[in-house]
């Protein structure tokens, strides 16, 4: 988190890590508690090496209902379909996961805010060419 803004953090030899869990609202994962959840994402960072339990500060929850589409075989004509409603207003500017209803890494998703805020301001960004691609870097 320190990376995206030095103003998240306030002692620059401390970080913050942001982790993600994709669950469906109202499982047993999404009801946790949130306790348990965060000793889960301790383990987890352990095992992957990139943590030392004795370091860790505190953490939190937060439950974001509805953040992934579902990509199924009419994903690509329900997207275009959403696309042609919303190029119809001049002054709108989709941004994120929920705005474009598509799948975006976080850098993704705050790049298509920081563009949107410059479309604002006069330029030209087309925030529909963010991560075009339709590969991804966990499947490499």
């Amino acid at each position: 988190m320190n990376n995206w803004s030095p103003q998240l953090i306030k002692d620059e030899n401390k970080t913050c890590l942001g982790m993600e869990y994709v669950c469906n609202e109202n499982d047993k994962f999404w009801k946790g508690e949130d306790a348990s959840i965060i000793k889960l994402g301790l383990k987890d960072l352990n095992k992957l090496g990139l943590f030392k339990e004795v370091k860790f500060m505190d953490g939190f929850i937060s439950r974001i209902p509805k953040t992934y589409p579902v990509y199924d075989e009419t994903y690509p004509e329900n997207i275009k379909i959403v696309r042609e409603y919303l190029d119809k207003f001049e002054n709108l500017q989709p941004i994120g996961r929920y705005g474009m209803f598509k799948y975006n890494n976080m850098d993704h998703s705050i790049l298509t805010g920081l563009f949107a805020a410059e479309n604002i301001l006069g330029k030209k960004h087309n925030i529909w060419e963010i991560n075009a691609d339709d590969d991804y870097q966990e499947e490499k």
